[in-house]
């Protein structure tokens, strides 16, 4: 396939057969047995013919966020972003069953439609990603050292400074010079890497942070706007309804509609 980015999460689990998967900077086989885990705005491809056969688990910020109180960032399993852009496990026999046991239950409560299902697929879904987390610790016992250098582990150390950052910044200078690089430099380095700017990277979290917020609090679009570091609450749903084509009413509205 052709290099393409997904606005979602992935998980792939190759029982059989064998895959190739590829980053702009690796490329590597994905054997039996092995669990792939692509985080999304990551530019990749994704080579499978008529032999490989498995499960595949798709699921977006949405589900992860908007529907539960007790949400835990998916940042905490450390599954989707690492230096290379690896992040795979390999499933040893032991722990198959326990996986394909969980897999099976999510699609069973995907089938059903009562005020239950929901809740039971994003904790079956943490459990997945929780055992698969121990499998990754217990397989990256003794990690390589980080290269400060490399193009992959910029654009994570710049995906961390955003998360820590984005209230208070949401310009791509200040995060340049964190970086100890040019803003132009920046742009073009997470451009080819993640296929967006750096500047839309910080603007797709701080869109996140409000979604959520709009969703899941009882705070007024004046609040969100101040809890966020905007200044001026005007410019604020200016901001919220060009880069969504929506209002800040008209989101909470339909998203409560459709998570409840």
């Amino acid at each position: 396939m052709m290099p393409h980015l997904h606005d979602y999460y992935s998980i792939f689990w190759i029982e059989s057969g064998e895959a190739i998967h590829a980053t702009e900077f690796v490329e590597y086989s994905l054997k039996q047995d092995t669990i792939l885990f692509v985080p999304p705005g990551l530019k990749h491809r994704m080579y499978i013919d008529k032999s490989v056969g498995g499960i595949y688990i798709l699921f977006n910020e949405d589900f992860i966020q908007y529907n539960r109180k007790n949400h835990v960032p998916l940042t905490e399993y450390r599954l989707f972003n690492n230096p290379d852009f690896k992040s795979l496990i390999t499933v040893i026999p032991e722990r198959r069953r326990k996986l394909r046991n969980i897999t099976e239950l999510i699609l069973d409560e995907i089938q059903n439609t009562d005020d239950y299902s929901e809740d039971i697929v994003l904790n079956l879904l943490h459990l997945f990603l929780l055992e698969s987390r121990r499998i990754f610790d217990q397989q990256n016992e003794s990690p390589k050292e980080e290269s400060d250098s490399t193009p992959d582990a910029t654009i994570i150390k710049f995906k961390q400074l955003i998360e820590e950052n984005y209230t208070t910044q949401k310009n791509v200078t200040p995060y340049a010079e964190m970086l100890n690089m040019n803003p132009s430099c920046l742009n073009e380095l997470t451009k080819r890497t993640t296929g967006i700017t750096a500047g839309e990277l910080i603007r797709n979290r701080v869109i996140g942070e409000i979604k959520k917020l709009l969703y899941s609090s009882s705070l007024s679009g004046k609040e969100i706007a101040f809890d966020l570091g905007f200044d001026d609450p005007a410019y604020f749903s200016r901001f919220f309804r060009k880069y969504t084509g929506l209002t800040l009413k008209e989101f909470r509205d339909q998203s409560r509609k459709k998570y409840h």
